[in-house]
């Protein structure tokens, strides 16, 4: 199966678990047998996303092969103080909001709990007992994080079988100061319909067409089909311009809007400023007005 049907998968699983009724539970895993009875239960006090719970957990003995079983929720990860949406608000912050370890535990515990920044967003209220404190630590988000990499890392193989290749990416470069005042940049492409994230590759800067015929050949290599592209949009970096007149000449360029406007802020606020000189405050600051004004609408005429 690849990454998408795993999803699917996975998240089926998840529902047909939440849909099992009483019956389905009487119903032994090991050997099928119908000839159970409840054997008492235990409690767990999971941590969720809204505080801490007090569960149940039903037990079952089979008097047909004599083992006890107990019963699962999908709100649950097995073996853990903390439900599954926290494990995976913890991933997403790691990942997704750029956090460290330590702020992304801060967070989520002081989310939790109640407690440390939670009362500087609400500074009317109480912070929990000492007992009823949230203890996660950034060491156990990083062995969450240490677990799921095992595991995507041995869902590797076959993950784009079958999927279909984009015919759209973006490419942009994200800039790094090193130690020692050094700099280089991360060239990344995406696909721009999924926003699927191909591997990408360190450059010293976005000026050589080298650089841009490496990030494609390893995007290739991860299983972009290059024939069958047919747009890719940028900020317009010198390197990626002269790669595809040689390299992509099927492939249509288009220029980031947004790269477009950053680009024209400067020029047009000096040509505001100029604009202004000479009048009054108000009539200057009208004046200015006008002008960045009548900016998008030359834009648009031309």
């Amino acid at each position: 199966m690849n990454i998408i049907e795993r999803g699917r998968a996975f998240l089926q699983s998840l529902k047909e678990l939440s849909n099992r009724s009483v019956w389905d539970w009487k119903k032994c895993p090991r050997c099928g047998s119908m000839n159970t009875n409840k054997w008492g239960f235990y409690k767990r006090y999971p941590w969720f996303l809204h505080g801490r719970e007090e569960m149940k957990v039903q037990r079952h003995k089979c008097k047909a092969c004599g083992p006890t079983y107990s019963e699962t929720s999908p709100l649950l990860k097995r073996g853990s103080s903390y439900a599954r949406e926290v494990h995976r608000s913890a991933v997403d912050h790691w990942q997704h909001g750029g956090m460290s370890l330590r702020r992304t535990a801060e967070v989520l515990r002081s989310w939790l709990g109640k407690q440390e920044r939670y009362l500087f967003w609400r500074p009317l209220a109480e912070g929990p007992a000492e007992c009823e404190r949230c203890h996660l630590s950034a060491s156990t988000v990083h062995r969450w994080l240490d677990r799921a990499g095992i595991k995507a890392q041995e869902s590797v193989e076959g993950q784009l079988e079958g999927i279909a290749d984009t015919k759209n990416a973006g490419v942009d470069g994200l800039w790094a100061k090193l130690r020692g005042g050094g700099k280089r940049v991360v060239l990344m492409l995406t696909d721009s319909v999924t926003g699927l994230v191909f591997p990408p590759i360190i450059a010293k800067g976005e000026e050589s067409a080298e650089s841009f015929r490496q990030l494609f050949a390893r995007a290739e290599q991860a299983g972009l089909d290059l024939e069958q592209l047919r747009g890719v949009t940028s900020d317009g970096a010198n390197g990626l311009v002269s790669y595809m007149k040689r390299g992509l000449y099927w492939v249509q360029h288009q220029r980031c809007v947004w790269h477009l406007w950053r680009n024209l802020k400067k020029p047009t606020a000096e040509a505001a400023k100029q604009a202004g000189e000479g009048l009054g405050k108000e009539a200057a600051k009208l004046k200015r007005k006008e002008m960045r004004k009548a900016c998008p609408e030359l834009a648009e005429g031309s």
